[in-house]
C-alpha cells in the first residue's frame, strides 16, 4: 500500500470535509478560530476535543487555503518552516520537530548532560513519574528528584545536591538541570519563577545544562503574562506539546541552540521517532497557535465570573489551585451527579467525571469561550436544583 500525499490526502477528504464545514467564525468573547458546527464546552482538557471528523475536514480545508510543502521524514517542506516559526517565537537558534513530549524531554536532557550524567527533576515530574524510567533505561542518566510533593525547588536545593556530589568518593556530575511548569501531577501548579531564573543563573555560572518541560506553556503565558519566549529564555532547551492546547494529534517541538539541537534528527531517527510525514501535525497547530494565548485568556474570564457566580451555590464549594493554571476542584454536595451530567450535556455543556465525594476537577479552555460566566452558572444553578 503507498502512503498517501498531501495532495492525495485533500482529493480523499473530497466534498465531505469541504469548506463548507468548516466555520472559522470564532466566539464573541475570544474571536477563536473554530472548527466546525460542534458548539459543546468541554469543562475539562486543554483543547478542544476535536473529533477525527474534525481533524480531518480542518486538514482537509487548511490544506487547500495554504501552499502546504511535504516534508520527508520530518526533513524539510512544511515541518521546517514550523521549525522556524517556533523557534522565532521562542527566541532560541533552533527548533526541531518531535513525535511525543516524552521524546523531546529525553533527548534534551541526554545532549545537555553529555558525559555527566547526573539530572536533576522535580519529584512530581513527568519525566520522573511517567515515562517508566525511559532516561534511565535507555539514555544512561540518573535522575536526582528534589522538593517531593513539590512544584518548586530552590537553588538552595540545587547547591546542596552539588556540593554532595563534590564529596562523593566518585566523581558524578550533575549535567542538566530539569523544571516542568504548570506541573500536570499538581493539578496545573507552577514552578516560582523568580527562583527558576535563580537557578537558570546559577546553572549557567556552573555549566550546567538547563530544560523546561513547558508542555502546557501557552496555558502558563495566559495566566501571567509572562510571554513564551520569556519564560524559555533562562533555559538552554524548552519543549512545548503541540496537540494538549494546539489539537495537533500528535507531535511536540524542542527549541535551543544550534550546538546542542543540530544534529538532533539523528538521535530522533535512533530511538524510532522519524515519522514518515509531519506537516498534517504542523499544519493544525499552526492554525490553533496563532493568537491562542489571547483566546484562552478570554476563556479565562469566562470561567472566573463562572467561579464567581456558582461558589455561591449551596450545594457547591470551589478550591483553587495555589499558584495554579487553568484547573480548579469543584465539590458538589447532596446532588444525583448522573442526572446533573445528563441535563448539562442536554445544554451542550460536558462534564468530566465526578469523585464518589462529589469532587470534579474543571480545566478551562478555548471551548469555555461558546458561552459566558453567567449563561454556564444558571445551567449549572438548574442543573443542581
Amino acid at each position: 500500500m503507498q502512503p498517501v500525499s498531501r495532495r492525495g490526502f485533500v482529493q480523499a477528504v473530497g466534498a465531505t470535509a469541504g469548506a463548507g464545514w468548516l466555520a472559522p467564525t470564532g466566539s464573541a468573547q475570544g474571536g477563536a478560530p473554530d472548527a466546525g458546527p460542534d458548539r459543546t464546552v468541554h469543562l475539562s482538557g486543554d483543547g478542544i476535543g476535536l473529533s477525527p471528523r474534525g481533524y480531518a475536514a480542518l486538514l482537509g480545508e487548511l490544506s487547500r487555503r495554504t501552499d502546504v510543502q511535504e516534508d520527508n521524514y520530518l526533513l524539510g517542506g512544511e515541518v521546517e518552516r514550523f521549525e522556524q516559526h517556533w523557534a522565532a517565537l521562542l527566541g532560541k537558534e533552533t527548533a526541531v520537530f518531535m513525535p511525543s513530549g516524552t521524546l523531546a524531554n529525553q533527548l534534551a536532557l541526554r545532549a545537555l548532560a553529555g558525559a555527566k550524567r547526573r539530572v536533576i527533576v522535580p519529584e512530581m515530574s513527568h519525566v520522573y513519574n511517567d515515562t517508566g524510567d525511559a532516561c534511565q533505561t535507555l539514555s544512561g542518566l540518573t535522575l536526582m528528584p528534589l522538593a517531593p510533593g513539590a512544584a518548586t525547588f530552590t537553588r538552595a536545593d540545587v547547591e546542596a545536591v552539588l556540593a554532595r556530589t563534590a564529596g562523593g568518593r566518585v566523581a558524578t556530575d550533575v549535567g542538566a538541570i530539569l523544571i516542568e511548569s504548570p506541573i500536570r501531577r499538581l493539578a496545573g501548579q507552577m514552578f516560582d519563577w523568580d527562583e527558576a531564573k535563580r537557578i537558570g543563573a546559577f546553572a549557567r555560572e556552573r555549566g550546567i545544562g538547563t530544560h523546561l518541560d513547558g508542555a502546557r506553556l501557552f496555558i502558563a503565558s495566559a495566566y501571567t503574562g509572562i510571554s513564551p519566549a520569556e519564560y524559555a529564555a533562562p533555559f538552554d532547551t524548552v519543549y512545548v506539546s503541540l496537540w494538549k492546547c494546539f489539537n495537533s494529534g500528535i507531535g511536540a517541538i524542542l527549541a535551543g541552540p544550534k550546538r546542542v539541537l543540530d544534529g538532533m534528527f539523528h538521535a530522533r531517527r535512533m530511538f524510532g521517532g522519524n515519522l514518515w510525514a509531519g506537516w498534517p501535525a504542523a499544519v493544525v497547530a499552526r492554525h490553533y497557535m496563532e493568537g491562542f494565548v489571547d483566546r484562552l485568556r478570554s476563556a479565562v474570564r469566562v470561567s472566573e465570573d463562572f467561579y464567581t457566580a456558582i461558589a455561591q451555590h449551596r450545594k457547591v464549594s470551589v478550591e483553587r489551585i495555589p499558584d495554579g493554571t487553568n484547573l480548579a476542584r469543584v465539590t458538589l454536595r447532596g446532588v444525583d451527579v448522573v442526572a446533573v451530567s445528563r441535563m448539562l450535556a442536554e445544554r451542550g455543556i460536558r462534564l468530566p467525571g465526578v469523585t464518589p465525594a462529589g469532587v470534579v476537577t474543571l480545566g478551562v479552555n478555548e471551548t469555555w469561550n461558546r458561552t459566558t460566566g453567567g449563561d454556564l452558572a444558571r445551567a449549572f444553578e438548574q442543573a443542581l436544583g
